[in-house]
């Protein structure tokens, strides 16, 4: 095999495992092969992805090597490529991803040592088709997304039901996906801070006595191994959140759920109902819990404030976010209580209360006067509360994306800023809401099916709407912007 040898100084890039054989994680900036040993390329194959149409395996070995990268193009366009990944081994695969379908393309291996890259020839492989059911899904933009993708869960039903993580390109066309054939449809999906991607798969909406559990995947598609919160407890499909040290979980963040019967009759239900009531779980990859929180111990049925009625859902409390404080403590959602809790993850005791029947706080400056059945609620950077107000209670009926500031001393929110689309979007359940560092907001008005990109003032840049092949009542559970799909950036 015949390679063609460069001198130059490696420069890093941050390096993401797609588990794949022969790779490792770690950067350096100087490369640690020996002075005088040139590097080689050998055994140089391409296949295509099993798990992915959209990208192809680069397979190889390589001797007197540092770290390997893939650089990879189609006729007509600029080449891309892979990150570097540090050669643990004599021999590695790296996933190529990104790739448009039908589309033949040509690969090379870059390997640096010392201070000595070399190339490898050239190969080329033309990526397959689309799956069959993906071929008609898109999405239809208004103005056009500035880079990365849009990643988003899609259940398409029929005789079979397959899940599938997909993520979209600035065109709107379908770039990457991860198809799960279980015969049930997805739930949450995100890319974790280790770079690989979780998806929830099951039928459970956060109160049925079924089981459904996490899949953590590579990018490449490659399973990694599945979450659920440990027995006796069902495992709820909203949020799932892996702390991480480079790229080995730490810790796992999850609800789940346990039934009760309880008496419903004050909401128009039955006198003697099986409802579901969630729990806060912190447990290793094992499954052994190191936390367990209980809203059973934290919340009265009369707590359930919002105008959702019984039957369905059966959930007292239906929690549907979970994330971080700035001093590691828990911010959960609990939709039916309109009430944003923040909760020691050492002790279990409450913190502070954010609306509903039990807030501690003044909202100021807000128009609708605070927010009704939220989801996606997360801490920003200065400490401030994004959510995704669905708006049950407002009158007339809106849902919006809005921001608060908290004074957790003189317990005051103040409204510092929304996003009210004209005309007003009302949706009932699900939505999302993501900030970007530049201040970008992405927002899934989810039963409306309909994503919009604003600025820090408001403005929309873009908006899509998701074609599901023709599907009725499309409905968008989250939807979050991914800048890279080898690596987990921040958009």
């Amino acid at each position: 095999m015949g390679y063609r040898i460069l001198t130059r100084r490696r420069r890093c890039v941050p390096l993401f495992l797609l588990a794949l054989v022969g790779l490792d994680t770690s950067c350096s900036d100087q490369p640690t092969g020996a002075a005088g040993d040139r590097p080689g390329i050998s055994s140089l194959a391409v296949t295509q992805n099993p798990h992915n149409a959209l990208s192809t395996v680069v397979s190889f070995a390589a001797t007197h090597t540092d770290s390997v990268r893939v650089v990879y193009w189609a006729d007509g366009e600029p080449p891309r490529a892979t990150p570097y990944y540090r050669l643990r081994g004599d021999s590695a695969r790296i996933a190529t991803l990104g790739l448009r379908p039908n589309t033949s393309y040509s690969h090379l291996v870059e390997a640096v040592g010392s201070d000595t890259s070399v190339t490898s020839d050239t190969l080329r492989l033309a990526t397959s088709d689309l799956p069959q059911p993906l071929q008609s899904v898109r999405l239809e933009l208004t103005g056009v997304p500035a880079g990365g993708y849009v990643l988003t869960p899609i259940a398409l039903f029929g005789a079979d039901t397959v899940a599938y993580a997909v993520a979209f390109d600035s065109s709107g066309e379908v770039r990457w996906y991860r198809a799960f054939a279980e015969g049930v449809p997805a739930g949450e999906l995100k890319q974790q801070p280790n770079g690989d991607f979780t998806i929830f798969l099951g039928l459970s909406q956060g109160w049925q006595p079924t089981y459904g559990h996490y899949v953590e995947f590579t990018p490449g598609g490659e399973i990694v191994r599945s979450y659920v919160a440990s027995p006796p407890f069902y495992t709820d499909n909203h949020d799932l959140v892996l702390s991480v040290t480079g790229d080995a979980v730490d810790a796992v963040h999850l609800f789940g759920y346990e039934i009760r019967r309880a008496d419903l009759s004050f909401k128009g239900g039955p006198a003697d109902a099986l409802v579901a009531g969630h729990v806060i779980v912190r447990q290793a990859v094992t499954g052994q819990v190191d936390f367990l929180w209980n809203a059973w111990d934290h919340f009265v049925l009369a707590d359930w404030i919002e105008p959702t009625g019984v039957n369905p859902p059966l959930d007292f409390d239906h929690p549907n976010s979970l994330d971080f404080d700035r001093d590691g403590n828990y911010v959960a959602s609990f939709r039916h209580m309109g009430e944003i809790t923040k909760i020691d993850r050492r002790t279990s005791e409450i913190i502070w209360r954010l609306g509903g029947r039990n807030n501690q706080f003044a909202i100021m400056n807000d128009p609708l006067g605070g927010f009704s059945a939220q989801h996606s609620v997360r801490v920003l950077d200065n400490g401030n509360l994004l959510l995704y107000d669905n708006g049950l209670r407002h009158s007339p009926l809106e849902s919006r994306a809005v921001e608060y500031r908290l004074d957790t001393d003189a317990k005051t929110a103040t409204m510092v800023w929304q996003y009210r689309r004209v005309p007003p979007v009302f949706t009932p359940f699900l939505g999302s809401v993501q900030r970007y560092q530049n201040g970008n907001t992405l927002i899934a008005f989810s039963t409306a099916n309909l994503i919009v990109e604003v600025d820090p003032s408001g403005n929309p840049l873009w908006e899509g709407v998701l074609n599901l092949d023709g599907q009725s009542n499309v409905i968008i559970f989250k939807a979050l912007k991914v800048p890279s799909l080898y690596r987990y950036e921040r958009p």
